[in-house]
């Protein structure tokens, strides 16, 4: 019997050494392959940098493309439809992740999908737009970044290179829900800033120029809001802005590199980033609904001022030296 046990023991040792070898020789889990698909509303320059920072910090968190992580990247090229289409086209590849950039984007995917872990991204106001149903642990499979602004921030700034600032012109789309959101909480301010909104609505990339130029006459500025619309033809919104001498300003720092005169906003491949710390939690385990939303507007240095001289002086406005010395990038 004790030389029967100890063949049993001696047995079971080496099949657990054996094991033990076997599961050493396995990759990690951040080695092993996993697959992320990313999709965005419309491919424009600050969407892009969002999708690039995601892609870059993933690589900081040993996930690299081609390696240990398979990247499936889609514009839904400014259609709804489109990105439906995509959604489901995601959803039936099953990825361990879907990252969706802007609000439209998100809604097609969160519509699509209770099951797969999705983390969105530049969304302003992803309660109202029916995302999530709390900032805080929302459940479910869904959580991510807010790019909300400080509005009051913005149109501070618009006050100070436009000092007589008496009519403001609000150039968005009026079917995104992000973009009404941001033109209500500026409407708010009127009463209190002293300046009256005038709004212009772009239905549609082929509306963006005319919605711009009928504002032309009537205002003393104009705003964008984080619009993907009127980014996608944004060259055509400063082309009318410079030619009728009228200052725009926008909500976002690409645009101001773009033409705009100048705003407080974010870097959008550092929210790449940031978007890339919430999906390598993903990867680990945690689910989607345990995170809770992450708004930029905290977070400790994510905010800049941005400003933009020579367009400035092609809309017939000169920029305040001392705004001009505070800026983090003057273009």
């Amino acid at each position: 019997m004790r030389r029967s046990s100890l063949h049993v023991f001696g047995v079971m040792t080496l099949a657990l050494f054996a094991t033990i070898l076997v599961d050493a020789g396995r990759p990690t889990s951040a080695a092993e392959t996993k697959s992320i698909a990313i999709i965005t509303m419309v491919d424009t320059p600050q969407l892009v940098e969002v999708k690039d920072g995601v892609i870059k910090g993933l690589a900081a968190h040993g996930y690299v493309d081609g390696k240990n992580l398979k990247i499936n990247f889609k514009s839904a090229q400014s259609n709804f439809g489109t990105a439906q289409q995509i959604a489901r086209q995601f959803i039936g590849e099953a990825p361990d992740v879907i990252v969706s950039i802007t609000t439209p984007a998100s809604q097609a995917v969160v519509a699509a999908t209770k099951d797969l872990p999705v983390i969105f991204t530049v969304v302003t106001d992803p309660v109202s737009a029916k995302l999530i149903s709390s900032k805080t642990h929302p459940g479910g499979n869904v959580s991510g970044i807010s790019d909300v602004v400080p509005t009051e921030r913005q149109i501070g700034l618009v006050r100070e290179i436009v000092p007589g600032l008496k009519t403001l012109g609000l150039l968005y789309d009026s079917a995104s829900d992000s973009s009404r959101a941001s033109a209500e909480s500026i409407k708010a301010l009127g009463p209190k800033m002293g300046f009256t909104v005038v709004e212009a609505a772009a239905m549609g990339l082929n509306n963006v120029a005319s919605a711009a130029q009928s504002l032309v006459g009537r205002v003393d500025a104009i705003f964008v809001p984080n619009d993907t619309t009127v980014y996608a033809g944004f060259e055509s919104v400063v082309k009318v802005a410079q030619d009728a001498h009228v200052p725009l300003f926008s909500a976002e720092r690409r645009s101001v590199q773009r033409g705009s005169i100048g705003t407080v906003g974010f870097d959008f491949g550092q929210i790449g980033v940031k978007t890339a710390d919430m999906v390598d939690k993903v990867l680990s385990g945690t689910k989607p609904g345990d995170l809770d939303v992450i708004y930029m507007e905290n977070e400790p240095g994510a905010l800049g001022l941005y400003l933009n001289k020579a367009s400035a002086e092609k809309m017939g406005v000169t920029i305040p030296k001392e705004l001009l010395d505070r800026a983090a990038i003057v273009f």
